[in-house]
């Protein structure tokens, strides 16, 4: 290939990369012991974005287990009303 053609591969191009389903998305660095917790609050965030004020129950997480960086014993639960 002379210097004059481009090539297709490798690199920075338009449209290249992962596709999301989310708009945006960042990284973020965090504690390696949340990391299950925040998963199952992403995941419950997106079993429960069909909640509005047509949907007046709301919902409740079960409880994700974890350990506090203190290495305290902890179960959070997430919930979601409708405004």
């Amino acid at each position: 290939m002379s210097d004059t053609q481009k090539s297709t591969r490798g690199g920075a191009r338009i449209g290249a990369g992962r596709k999301t389903k989310y708009e945006k998305t960042v990284v973020m660095r965090v504690p390696e012991k949340y990391k299950e917790a925040i998963s199952a609050l992403i995941a419950y965030l997106d079993d429960t974005s069909h909640i509005s004020k047509h949907y007046p129950q709301g919902s409740q997480s079960d409880p994700v287990f974890l350990r506090s960086l203190d290495d305290n014993a902890q179960n959070i639960t997430y919930s979601t009303k409708p405004i």
